[in-house]
């Protein structure tokens, strides 16, 4: 297995995006509108079969009505039975489930097409529907992903809830200690949800790249994060400053925004003034929102083509050449790469070659060549 390079792995996935074609950015709209229409398809035909529609409109209107929640409930519980309420309640269960399963079964499907991009095999928007010939196998891993991060994130909660009684009990004559082990539990909480959640986080890519499904994909994953669990978590965060510059966009447009509608208010308070300066405040927030959406497009297959490198990492392959993916000139066809992996449920399983060493000794003609420079990561890092 070749030396782990959170830099240079990132690099690899820029590198493959800029030589992508169609451009990740487009693959990764289509990704997100499909998952949106298809939820939206479920939640409309489950709601008008069980009317929760209705039941909805009634709702919001016993809120004018009482102004509280608890009440307009109540009225909702009168006016339409319990048996009704119970219905509709299961049903948005149901359609709930059936939307994260719909948008797993793409999302295996866009981690295989990451994964394809970042090897420089250049895949075509057909890898986003990979997965739909084994949609059973898919979803039912899906469901047992969830079931098993679920039960994680429960025994963490209920950990929390004994200590924080534990607490209250033995410091309730000491605050500062109860609040200083509130605090250092919830950390603790929250560090095992992530844990959790990281452990699990190569299942799609073992689904797209190997077939695994069910438990073996599972088992597979928890192999690999054995001892790598830190380096993802890393990984991750290294992408911290490309949110903060999201936040940054939004936060600039509400300021701008509210400068320009206080100075409009302060110059007049006609109607038609505070109705333009208010129109003036959604247009400049709502295209901040827009332009962070559009840097998603961007942010998304950088970070998931990422994820798919760090995922050949683990199962001991090599990165792509430098060369593989040409520069300013375009495309290049990448080098031979092996990708072929045995899979097994051994202690030696997934071990995979990676092109070898490469000579980089002097020249006969002259001296040695200068070494290129290391790979850099985001700005910030």
């Amino acid at each position: 297995m070749m030396e782990y390079d959170r830099a240079r792995l990132k690099q690899t996935a820029r590198q493959a995006m800029r030589g992508q074609r169609p451009h990740p950015m487009l693959i990764t709209l289509l990704f997100t509108v499909l998952a949106n229409i298809g939820s939206q398809v479920v939640a409309r035909i489950l709601g008008f079969a069980s009317g929760s529609a209705s039941v909805g409109s009634l709702f919001v209107q016993a809120m004018y009505q009482y102004d509280s929640p608890v009440e307009a409930f109540q009225y909702a519980l009168l006016a339409l039975g319990p048996g009704r309420i119970t219905m509709v309640m299961a049903v948005s269960f149901i359609s709930g489930i059936i939307a994260s399963l719909w948008s797993g079964l793409l999302q295996v499907g866009y981690c295989n097409f990451c994964l394809e991009m970042a090897r420089g095999r250049r895949p075509q928007t057909g890898a986003l529907f990979s997965a739909f010939p084994q949609w059973l196998g898919v979803i039912g891993t899906q469901f047992l992903l969830g079931l098993f991060v679920g039960l994680w994130v429960l025994l963490f909660a209920v950990a929390e809830v004994i200590v924080i009684g534990v607490a209250a009990l033995v410091f309730s004559e000491v605050e500062v200690l109860m609040i200083l082990v509130v605090i250092v539990s919830y950390i603790a909480m929250f560090v095992g949800i992530f844990w959790a959640i990281l452990r699990y986080s190569l299942v799609n890519f073992l689904i797209a790249d190997q077939g695994l499904t069910g438990m073996d994909a599972l088992r597979e994953s928890k192999r690999l994060m054995e001892g790598n669990v830190g380096r993802l978590f890393v990984l991750h965060l290294s992408f911290i400053g490309w949110y903060l510059v999201e936040y940054a966009i939004i936060m600039a447009g509400l300021i701008i925004a509210s400068i320009a509608f206080g100075s409009a208010l302060a110059f007049g308070s006609s109607n038609a003034v505070v109705a333009g300066s208010l129109l003036g405040f959604f247009a400049v927030f709502i295209a901040a929102l827009i332009g962070t959406s559009i840097f998603n497009l961007w942010l998304a297959p950088y970070i998931t083509a990422s994820q798919g490198l760090f995922y050949d990492w683990a199962r001991g392959g090599d990165l792509p050449s430098p060369g593989s993916f040409g520069g300013p000139g375009g495309w290049k066809q990448p080098g031979p790469q092996n990708y072929d992996y045995s899979w097994s449920s051994g202690p030696t399983s997934g071990t995979g070659i990676g092109p070898g060493p490469r000579d980089g000794g002097p020249s006969p003609d002259g001296p040695a060549p200068r070494p290129p420079p290391p790979p850099k990561d985001d700005p910030w890092n």
